[in-house]
Formats: C-alpha cells, sequence, structure tokens
C-alpha cells in the first residue's frame, strides 16, 4: 500500500527523487573535544559548523603545540590524512 504526495505521486517515486538530492559522498566527521593526528601535529576538534549556503561541514581546529586555530572542510579530514586518536593517560 503507498501514499501519494501532495503532487499526487505514489510515495516511491517521492522517495526517489529525495535520494537523488543527496549527495554521494559521505562525511565522516571527528566528535568534538576528539584529537586528530597527521603523524606530527596534534589537533583537538574545537567545533563544528554547518555552511547551509553549500551543505558543508566545516571543522574548528586547535594546533595542540601552538594553539592556532584553523578551520577545515570535514570532508578534507582524510584528505589530508588525519586520522582520530585516543590520548592515553600517564601518570
Amino acid at each position: 500500500m503507498g501514499f501519494l504526495d501532495q503532487t499526487g505521486n505514489s510515495g516511491k517515486a517521492a522517495d526517489k527523487r529525495s535520494l537523488e538530492a543527496v549527495p554521494e559522498d559521505t562525511v565522516w566527521a571527528p566528535s568534538i573535544g576528539g584529537f586528530l593526528t597527521d603523524g606530527t601535529a596534534l589537533f583537538r576538534v574545537a567545533h563544528a559548523l554547518s555552511d547551509n549556503a553549500k551543505g558543508e561541514l566545516l571543522l574548528e581546529l586547535e594546533d595542540c603545540g601552538t594553539l592556532e586555530v584553523v578551520l577545515c572542510p570535514a570532508r578534507a579530514v582524510t584528505e589530508l590524512g588525519l586520522r582520530s586518536v585516543t590520548p592515553s593517560l600517564q601518570l
């Protein structure tokens, strides 16, 4: 049993159109407060911002060595070779 949307089309057609509007790329985003590294530098994810005009997720990354903050598209995280890490506690 299907349903009709406001244009009188079946729900399956409406579902297909909505899926076509979804970008093919899936963006992985680290959690706020998480840490990323490229093996040389360590970054803390300070904030995540959504650019609604472009539909893009932006990450505010704090360099743990210099405390400088950079704004980076989430899609560029893996392109830059950054990977998520968990700090260990050393006493």
